[in-house]
């Protein structure tokens, strides 16, 4: 396939057109759709950095980090406003002090792969979601595609992180590394189009409502 070369350039030109048009109703929507479009900027501002230092051929991999804690931060904070329930606040504040404490016996984890990290996060992340679902049974909910894009890719991207460190070790061929790499990039981009398609059927011309 011709356009798998391209597909990272793809998936960053989306992460970065995807705040722009969330921006156009950020003053009038929800309190969880101006987090999700906060979000949906912090991880555009990662995808360039992280394409730049590619470019130059620089190391990245401490930018892991940054990525997998900001996004959890912003999750997190995203179903709070959905879900409205006081344990996530204890959850999130609760892994967050772990991941403290993590880097200060092992400050290599900060800049290194943090396998158990990350797979930590996206699962608690992915049990908000179920959360969000069981609670949509009771009536009309709002995100409902991007809950269903968060299920679909963070569930398959714990397997995908959580098994990083175990396929290096394996010292597979280059090419199943990349064949791996490309099924988690392909549920990214549907992940994406869920997002786009949430805004476009909900959000593009939507009169002032108070969530």
């Amino acid at each position: 396939m011709e356009f798998l070369p391209y597909l990272d350039n793809v998936l960053v030109v989306i992460a970065i057109i995807l705040p722009c048009i969330y921006f156009i109703g950020f003053i009038r929507e929800s309190k969880a759709y101006k987090i999700f479009t906060l979000y949906l900027t912090y991880i555009a501002i990662i995808q360039i950095i992280l394409s730049v230092h590619a470019f130059y051929k620089i190391n990245n991999l401490f930018l892991f980090s940054y990525y997998f804690i900001g996004q959890f931060i912003f999750m997190s904070a995203f179903y709070i406003s959905l879900l409205k329930a006081k344990w996530i606040w204890i959850t999130t504040a609760l892994t967050l002090l772990g991941l403290l404490l993590q880097y200060i016996y092992s400050p290599s984890s900060f800049t290194n792969f943090n396998s158990l990290g990350v797979s930590i996060t996206q699962s608690i992340i992915v049990i908000y979601a179920v959360f969000y679902y069981y609670k949509s049974l009771s009536g009309n909910s709002i995100f409902l595609l991007v809950n269903t894009g968060v299920l679909l890719y963070f569930l398959a991207s714990i397997l995908f992180f959580a098994s990083g460190n175990l396929l290096l070790s394996l010292n597979l061929p280059k090419e199943t590394h990349r064949n791996i790499g490309l099924v988690n990039e392909f549920l990214y981009l549907i992940f994406m189009i869920l997002i786009f398609v949430e805004w476009y059927r909900n959000y593009r011309s939507q009169p002032y409502k108070n969530q």
